[in-house]
């Protein structure tokens, strides 16, 4: 075995200057990439808690009812009214800041609400209701007095109001949807989603004065 008196190894504080660069360069990009992931799952958790209340948010309409009425031999549905309450899960509702979309084939109506519908002995016959804009809500079943005049907010699953729709003062059809006809009805709340059904006229209305829309 031979050895070379003239070779030597590689050393100083060049090589060391270099190695602990390179301690630092990684332990930077671990802190950089620890933090990156810390802010990215804290977003992914508000995105998805914001998600979770849109889609869960929102009501349910149990029964929908239209109102039968007549003129010249032909029958039609005048009114329709229907019972709204809280989806599952959902947050607080503030009906004074929900639209009503209603659609059918010769009227688009954006319709907001009215309260304080008074002046005549039913809710179809209040004198302060513009029914061609609005819509009239009243209280079925309120456990805290969240649903008043002044405030109107669904808070609890056990809170049950009707809204009521008046069909002929929308401009479209003079005495209401006649028979076999259908309208699209949307509500939609401040926040949270969108509840769409569509009400289909039955092909015949004679004898009725109430029919079953849902």
């Amino acid at each position: 075995m031979k050895f070379w008196k003239d070779e030597k190894g590689q050393v100083g504080i060049g090589t060391l200057i270099v190695f602990i660069a390179m301690v630092l360069v990684a332990a930077i990009a671990a802190t950089v990439l620890i933090n990156t992931a810390g802010l990215l799952q804290e977003r992914a958790q508000t995105t998805g808690s914001e998600a979770t209340e849109q889609t869960s948010t929102g009501v349910n309409v149990p029964t929908v009812t239209g109102h039968v009425t007549s003129s010249g031999g032909s029958y039609y549905v005048n009114w329709i009214n229907f019972t709204v309450k809280l989806r599952p899960g959902s947050q607080n509702i503030d009906l004074n800041r929900t639209v009503i979309k209603y659609i059918d084939k010769k009227v688009s109506k954006l319709l907001t609400c009215n309260k304080t519908a008074s002046g005549g002995t039913t809710i179809t016959d209040a004198a302060n209701v513009t029914w061609g804009s609005q819509f009239v809500v009243t209280e079925v079943k309120d456990d805290d007095n969240s649903i008043s005049t002044s405030s109107l907010v669904l808070n609890s699953q056990e809170d049950v109001v009707k809204i009521y729709i008046k069909v002929s003062a929308l401009g479209g059809w003079s005495n209401g949807l006649p028979e076999g006809e259908t309208a699209t009805i949307k509500i939609i709340p401040p926040t949270g989603a969108t509840t769409t059904w569509q009400a289909v006229i039955p092909e015949s209305l004679a004898g009725k004065t109430k029919v079953d829309l849902s």
